[in-house]
């Protein structure tokens, strides 16, 4: 039903540091509605099934699917399935379920399984480099990773979280391309440069005071969450990770169809520098934070990040009288950075002292433009164009606000 030109092969994740914290926001904002209800009205549907078509040189052509249900045999449970297939054998498969409404809605649980593969994963280094837009190196990049969550909710719009996950990651040569080393080859020092495990465990608080999921007008949305990963528990590595994430949604009109939100983000990750892998430092770029990059553009050991976006009502239609889709507009910016000491970025790369206090001190910004579809009460479908110093324009299609 609804597909777009996808940039740069696969879209980017979610900040995948809070993704789990980010479904449990939407969980919460999830209203109740009886089957009944849901059946009677298409804009009230609690489920819907989009097809991703996209093209790049990249992905040489991708295709996929998405199914969402916010209502699974009424009650109140969420089930998402995804999953996509690229020409040049680029591949995801994600599926999701969870529940706020468990023991008198007094507790939330979320089940998340995600698969993903680039044989041609860009690398740009670390800090705040001037590398793009071309790439510093490629590698073959291959997860497999799983998350458990049990929430408590003292009140209907806080939940107190604590999450135990697994995942494996594979760092290979890949795909080549003329010109651009493996990064195996080209920084063999570089922390986590074979992949490895991490189980990370979390505690979190989210607090969601939207009106909606899809169709937000006001409210807060406020993540705060700690992650500790011990080589003594299957892990190849150690480190501790804080992050947080507020969000705030006012309507500049009565109606509440024009939307000014703001985000501040922020993450801070610590350990021994060969016990943190580069594929977990923070970063900036992609879908949800920098559209005016590449995803995982800028990789540092911290990150600050202020997001700002004005929603807007376009047009709305039955799609067969199955389905209602409203499509609104948006305008966005964003400024920010990563944090890397020059002493890491001396040691991983070989560069000389002035070289890397000058990837140490650089204020980054992006701006655009997009399209978003809101499916029923079920899928938001959003497609976004990026513009950057680096970039004159980046496309992503993607699935669910950015806050």
């Amino acid at each position: 039903m609804i597909g777009a030109f996808i940039a740069r092969g696969l879209p980017a994740l979610a900040v995948h540091q809070i993704s789990t914290e980010e479904d449990i926001a939407d969980l919460l904002a999830t209203p109740v509605i009886t089957i009944e209800e849901a059946e009677q009205a298409s804009k009230e549907r609690q489920w819907a099934i989009l097809p991703e078509v996209g093209y790049d040189p990249e992905s040489g052509g991708l295709g996929g699917v998405k199914f969402t249900h916010r209502n699974i045999a009424g009650t109140g449970a969420t089930l998402d399935v995804e999953g996509t297939y690229a020409r040049n054998r680029q591949q995801a498969l994600s599926a999701t379920v969870g529940t706020p409404h468990l023991l008198g809605d007094r507790f939330v649980t979320l089940l998340q399984l995600d698969y993903y593969y680039d044989p041609r994963q860009e690398f740009f280094g670390l800090g705040n480099n001037n590398i793009g837009p071309d790439e510093a190196s490629t590698q073959a990049f291959e997860r497999y990773m799983g998350t458990f969550t049990v929430g408590w909710r003292p009140w209907p719009q806080l939940a107190l979280n604590a999450s135990v996950g697994l995942r494996h990651v594979r760092i290979g040569h890949g795909k080549h391309d003329d010109g651009f080393p493996f990064t195996l080859d080209a920084f063999p020092h570089l922390s986590g440069v074979e992949g490895g495990f991490v189980n990370p465990f979390s505690v979190s608080l989210v607090w969601n005071t939207r009106d909606d999921v899809l169709r937000p007008t006001r409210g807060w949305r406020v993540i705060l969450k700690a992650t500790h990963t011990n080589r003594a528990l299957l892990s190849d590595f150690q480190f501790t990770r804080f992050d947080a994430d507020v969000a705030y949604l006012f309507p500049l009109v009565p109606s509440g169809k024009h939307v000014l939100g703001v985000r501040l983000n922020g993450g801070v990750i610590a350990g021994p520098r060969h016990d943190v892998p580069f594929w977990e430092l923070e970063d900036l770029g992609g879908d949800d934070t920098f559209r005016g990059f590449f995803p995982h553009r800028f990789e540092g050991n911290e990150r600050i990040l202020l997001n700002t976006e004005y929603r807007f009502p376009i047009w709305g239609f039955d799609f067969f009288h199955y389905w209602y889709v409203d499509i609104g507009g948006a305008l966005f910016g964003s400024v920010g950075r990563v944090f890397m000491s020059s002493s890491e970025l001396k040691n991983d790369f070989g560069l000389d002292q002035a070289s890397a206090s000058h990837l140490t001190d650089t204020v980054q910004y992006d701006y655009g433009l997009g399209l978003r579809f809101a499916v029923a009460r079920a899928i938001l479908a959003r497609v976004d164009v990026g513009f950057s110093e680096e970039e004159t324009g980046l496309v992503y299609l993607s699935f669910g606000h950015t806050f």
